[in-house]
């Protein structure tokens, strides 16, 4: 793969302080939060690359790199949350999309039957991925950042595209959803707060290699996650889970260091999660 090598003559939009595609995700001090001691990963971003602040309602729930070119989060951030509600009843036809991403000037994430997603609608499909690009695939709609990490209206902003990416629906209802349950009941109970990064491995950045949806979605080789949890003693616990997206299906624990070393090597340089490896 030649992911810092990849040119597209994409330009990032910089909206300072009030919309959701940044510069820096230090732009937004209520985005900046989601990372451990506020510092975000390094070594992932390029200019094929977007930094959202997932806003919903007027209010920040999570931060995600996005991959313009793969239409697939690279990876989401966010703070873990004890679910407090049931999962939303809500129509994969009207999972939220990202406006800004479509030069849309709308700081809040939108319905697809909004007036100002439907009057921008090539745009809108141009920029990220949608309902479309899954139906019939065969394919999940596999949450990047899971929603049974989050509550309340948390829970719902997690019902975005640009938090999706096609997952297998063994891997997504299978040894996926047992790490990030086994993540919500271990960490809630005995951490004052975690950090957690969860992203994915693209199979290509380029409908020529790997595997997509419609020449537009990139279906990726692996899931990953990274988790930071401060114990109630003051003591930290790091590690990290790579899970394959085909069969059989594993999914390894491996520490931080390895998976910021299985990262450089897919984007061709030194990875960085975690501030200080989170101590």
């Amino acid at each position: 793969m030649t992911f810092l090598h990849l040119s597209v003559g994409l330009v990032l939009l910089f909206c300072g302080g009030s919309c959701e595609i940044l510069q820096d995700f230090a732009d937004v001090s209520s985005c900046q939060v989601f990372f451990y001691n506020g510092q975000e990963p390094l070594g992932l971003s390029s200019n094929a690359t977007a930094n959202i602040c997932q806003r919903l309602g007027g209010n920040y729930y999570y931060a995600t790199l996005y991959h313009r070119l793969a239409r697939v989060p690279i990876y989401s951030a966010y703070i873990l949350e004890e679910s407090t509600t049931s999962r939303p009843d809500l129509s994969s036809t009207n999972w939220y999309l990202e406006p800004m991403l479509a030069e849309i000037s709308s700081p809040d994430m939108l319905q697809p039957s909004d007036s100002l997603m439907k009057s921008n609608l090539d745009s809108v499909i141009e920029s990220q991925g949608v309902n479309d690009d899954y139906r019939n695939s065969g394919l999940s709609r596999g949450h990047v950042n899971p929603s049974m990490h989050h509550s309340s209206n948390s829970q719902l902003s997690t019902f975005a595209y640009t938090n999706m990416a096609p997952q297998e629906s063994t891997f997504n209802s299978g040894t996926w959803n047992q790490y990030e349950t086994f993540l919500r009941d271990r960490m809630l109970p005995s951490c004052n707060q975690t950090h957690v990064l969860s992203g994915v491995i693209v199979s290509g950045f380029s409908p020529t290699e790997g595997k997509w949806l419609r020449d537009r979605v990139n279906v990726p080789d692996f899931y990953w996650s990274a988790f930071c949890c401060v114990r109630r003693d003051g003591t930290k616990w790091a590690e990290g889970r790579l899970g394959r997206n085909s069969s059989p299906f594993d999914v390894a624990t491996i520490t931080i260091l390895d998976l910021e070393d299985i990262l450089g090597k897919t984007y061709e340089g030194p990875v960085t999660l975690f501030y200080q490896n989170c101590g």
